[in-house]
């Protein structure tokens, strides 16, 4: 990534680690150098805090809102849900963390994705008392010892997702959840919105719900 020099007439901004939405619109001077900025500012954070996002989740409602601020707290449910289901007891201080941001379809309603941390699926299994459903399929590959413990996991966090989050869609397209990749490409596709100017500002990224 091509590195950005961000001239600030506040040298206490310089020196600390803000959000790139405390910056003076002045010193932001296109949409691109928005993106750009905010795309180096979340990659630093990962670096810094040591995050291992593993998933890639986008979910889809059939009542979406219009809104990002009920979608954000919409977003704190998700994330109960979520964490919940991974530790359905006390959670522990090294949990795993989430980034929410919040995106428009074409109809002006929202959806979401989050990068997502994993956890090791047999600890968890092993540790955490709590049901799971999963298809037959699924439970005929593990008796044949053939299948991956990560599939477990996401088709077992999805069935949750959809028993708990009430307007989360139930078609197969509306609960998608996919390996992280290439960490650059993901930070690059969550902030189109700041190119597409579907939102006030930041407006995409739920800071109230992200573990940032």
């Amino acid at each position: 990534m091509k590195p950005i020099e961000i001239v600030s007439q506040d040298k206490v901004l310089e020196l600390t680690n803000l959000s790139p939405c405390h910056f003076k619109n002045t010193e932001l001077k296109t949409h691109s150098t928005n993106r750009e900025v905010t795309e180096e500012w979340l990659n630093r954070k990962i670096e810094d805090m040591d995050l291992k996002f593993h998933y890639f989740i986008t979910l889809s409602f059939y009542k979406g809102n219009k809104s990002a601020i009920n979608q954000y707290l919409e977003n704190e449910h998700i994330k109960k849900v979520i964490l919940d289901f991974f530790y359905p007891n006390n959670k522990p201080k090294n949990r795993i963390r989430l980034w929410f941001f919040v995106e428009q379809h074409k109809n002006k309603k929202l959806h979401i994705h989050f990068l997502m941390e994993g956890i090791d699926g047999i600890t968890w299994m092993s540790k955490n008392n709590r049901k799971i459903i999963l298809h037959k399929k699924t439970l005929y590959d593990i008796i044949a010892n053939d299948f991956s413990m990560d599939d477990v996991i996401t088709e077992a966090l999805t069935n949750h997702l959809k028993e708990w989050v009430n307007k989360l869609g139930r078609g197969k397209k509306s609960t998608k959840v996919k390996y992280i990749g290439d960490f650059d490409r993901r930070v690059h596709y969550v902030n189109k919105s700041l190119t597409n100017l579907d939102f006030n500002n930041w407006e995409h990224i739920d800071y109230e719900n992200s573990d940032l």
